[in-house]
This record gives C-alpha cells, sequence and structure tokens, in this order.
C-alpha cells in the first residue's frame, strides 16, 4: 500500500510536470500565422506606397511610367491585349517575343531606310545648290567681264575724244607758230599722233614743218601719210 500510494502521488506531478511543456507546441502555429500577415500587410503597404511615389512622378513630370505600365498590362491574363486596345498602348507591348522580334527588326529596315533617303535628300539639295553656285558664279562672271569691256569701251572713247581735242588744238597752234618750232614738237611726238596732226594742216605748212625736221624723222612720216 505505501508503494501504491507514491506510486499514485507521483503520477499527478508528471501530468504537472508535462503540462507547462505542451503548451507552447499548440500556439506555434498561431504566431506563424500573426507574422505572416503582418508581412503581408508590410508588403501591400510598400506597393500602395511604391504606386503612389510612381504616380506622383509621372504626373508631376520628373518620370515617365507609360513604358513600365505598357510593359505589365499587356501580360494581364485573358484581358490584357483588351485593355491594352482600350487605352491605346502602342501594338509592340502587346506582341510576343517572336514577334516582337520581327517587329524590331522591321522599326529598324525602316529607320535605316529613312536615314538613307534623308541622306539622298540632302545630297540632292546639295548638288542643287552647288549647281545654282555654279550658274550665280558664272552670271556675276559674264557681268564683270561686261562691266570692264563697258569701262574699257568708256575708257578708250574718253581717251580718243580727248586726243581729238589735242589733235584739233594743236592743229590751231602750228598754223600760227613758226615751222621750226613746230617741227621740234613733232619729232617728239608718236608717229600716229603727229601724222594725224599733220594731215590736219595744210600743204604749205605741212611741207615747212616736215622740211625743218631731222631727214630719216621726215622720211617716216611722209610714208606714214602716203599710207593713210
Amino acid at each position: 500500500m505505501p508503494m501504491a500510494e507514491k506510486r499514485r502521488d507521483r503520477a499527478p506531478g508528471r501530468q504537472e510536470e508535462q503540462g507547462p511543456e505542451t503548451a507552447p507546441v499548440a500556439a506555434a502555429p498561431v504566431a506563424k500565422k500573426k507574422k505572416q500577415h503582418g508581412k503581408g500587410s508590410l508588403f501591400f503597404l510598400l506597393l500602395l506606397l511604391a504606386l503612389g511615389v510612381g504616380t506622383g512622378l509621372h504626373f508631376g513630370g520628373l518620370w515617365d511610367a507609360r513604358p513600365l505600365a505598357w510593359e505589365i498590362i499587356p501580360k494581364i491574363p485573358y484581358v490584357g491585349k483588351n485593355v491594352a486596345g482600350f487605352f491605346g498602348i502602342p501594338e509592340q507591348y502587346t506582341l510576343t517575343v517572336a514577334e516582337r522580334l520581327v517587329f524590331e527588326q522591321n522599326e529598324r529596315q525602316r529607320r535605316l531606310d529613312e536615314r538613307e533617303r534623308n541622306l539622298m535628300e540632302r545630297e540632292s539639295a546639295v548638288e542643287t545648290a552647288s549647281s545654282d553656285i555654279t550658274v550665280r558664279s558664272r552670271r556675276i562672271a559674264d557681268l564683270e567681264l561686261g562691266l570692264k569691256d563697258d569701262n574699257a569701251r568708256r575708257a578708250e572713247a574718253a581717251a580718243s575724244e580727248d586726243e581729238n581735242n589735242l589733235i584739233a588744238q594743236r592743229i590751231k597752234d602750228f598754223n600760227t607758230m613758226s615751222a621750226r618750232n613746230a617741227a621740234k614738237i613733232v619729232e617728239e611726238m608718236r608717229d600716229d599722233l603727229a601724222v594725224k596732226i599733220l594731215q590736219g594742216l595744210t600743204n604749205d605748212a605741212r611741207a615747212s614743218i616736215l622740211g625743218r625736221m631731222d631727214a630719216r624723222n621726215a622720211a617716216r612720216l611722209v610714208d606714214l601719210l602716203a599710207r593713210q
């Protein structure tokens, strides 16, 4: 009997000792659920915060959120393409990977063709401008040549007029001066000018002046007068 009582007294003690050990095991899943729920709420809050910041930057003009949205919206299952068409998202964002590769290749080729076309148009414009410059240069050269010829004719006409006035004045002078002095002046003149002056004199005055000149000079002028 004493042994049985001791065993009975020990049995409740074991239950009391085991009770505190089993209690925390049952409470552990509840704590994990609370932690997971807390992490999910924090992630949702961070997502809302990032969305708000991105929206503010987009409407503030500091960041363009359209490319990111255009990448995400078409990938929404079932309704992505319809939503993309409703919001007018560019075609390249709604394509598959293979279709986008083809689209990008076509775009590169289109840009290359457009660049080549622009270069050809520029070359044509340069050639046209160069041709216009050449034509204008020729016109300017023709005008300059015409002006030079006109100035030369005017200068020649003015010189001829001055020379004619000089000849007329010398004829008057020779008719009034002595033959000896006239002969000295004629010998210092150019042959063509001397011939023109002698032609304007009377035969007697001409003969008197030639008779007072050096024989060789007189012979040369007589020969030129005969040719005239």
